[in-house]
């Protein structure tokens, strides 16, 4: 089977048959200073059905990883690289991940603006400070939408909490990944004019690394145009624990099959059957940190 582009053979011989043109893909956003994973969003396009679904993996998910001492999934990158953190996410998840896109801070704030900024709803205040020389970082919004340039845009994306203790959890903070992503998208596909696409994805290719070929993005570009963003993207969260302790690693983010498998068959799923218990491999932690 070829995907829609004549690109790629993303066929799978064994194993659940694929629904034509359903594509799976993983948006990663690089680490401030390591060779990590910040943001791990996985998108789900079914182009027949103009449907695009949406979920963020912790980054501090735990992983089977039997060759490195680190069981969470965003030091997949650190000496590994994309190929394995999608094999990392199938495995662990029974999700394939057909493409990768990684965007490192310079480049977002570069794409931002030259798309022009981006429009943010901010859910609460933003009041962060960190003096640290080398490490400044000042996040100052008020709740509300902000018409945000890239450097503002890296600034929101980044913040986690205030400096009196109070602002988002992991998920709100995820939650906040994919509104910028989705704005961004939309803002490209209601140009709804190919050769301005087609520019923009000469542009896409300098600020990111990807396996997905120039005409791989203006297939699935074009193919976003079809799609309602009021209606045909949905998002969900993967429910867990994020207390876990597996091996010699604290804060590892667990999951139980019957919590997520719902999310994953509603966003992900592009097979023809659903997901069950027995496709994924979901370690469970030696103990808790928290008892409750």
């Amino acid at each position: 089977q070829e995907d829609g582009s004549g690109d790629t053979d993303i066929s799978t011989p064994q194993g659940p048959q694929r629904r034509e043109l359903v594509y799976n893909f993983v948006l990663l956003g690089k680490d401030v200073d390591s060779g990590n994973t910040d943001s791990i969003i996985v998108v789900s396009f079914d182009i027949p059905n103009r449907k695009v679904g949406m979920i963020s993996i912790p980054r501090d998910t735990a992983v089977e990883r039997t060759r490195r001492k680190n069981p969470k999934i965003n030091g997949a990158f650190y000496g590994a690289g994309p190929d394995v953190l999608k094999e990392e996410i199938e495995h662990t998840f029974g999700i394939p991940i057909d493409y990768y896109v990684l965007v490192d801070l310079e480049g977002f704030i570069a794409l931002v603006d030259e798309l022009g900024g981006v429009d943010v709803y901010i859910p609460e205040n933003m009041n962060y400070d960190d003096p640290t020389p080398g490490e400044e970082l000042h996040i100052h919004y008020q709740a509300g939408t902000h018409h945000l340039n890239g450097k503002q845009a890296l600034e929101v994306a980044r913040f986690r909490h205030n400096n009196d203790g109070s602002g988002y959890t992991d998920t709100g903070r995820a939650e906040m990944h994919r509104q910028m992503l989705v704005a961004l998208a939309k803002k490209v596909v209601s140009w709804n004019s190919i050769p301005k696409v087609t520019a923009f994805v000469e542009l896409f290719q300098t600020y990111v690394k990807t396996d997905l070929s120039a005409s791989d993005m203006l297939f699935f570009a074009t193919q976003a145009m079809g799609v309602d963003f009021s209606s045909g993207i949905t998002q969900g969260e993967l429910t867990g624990r994020g207390d876990g302790v597996v091996g010699n690693s604290k804060w590892c983010y667990v999951f139980q099959p019957e919590d997520i498998l719902p999310t994953l068959n509603e966003q992900l799923n592009p097979y023809t059957r659903d997901l069950t218990a027995d496709d994924l491999d979901l370690p469970q932690p030696d103990r808790y940190l928290q008892n409750y």
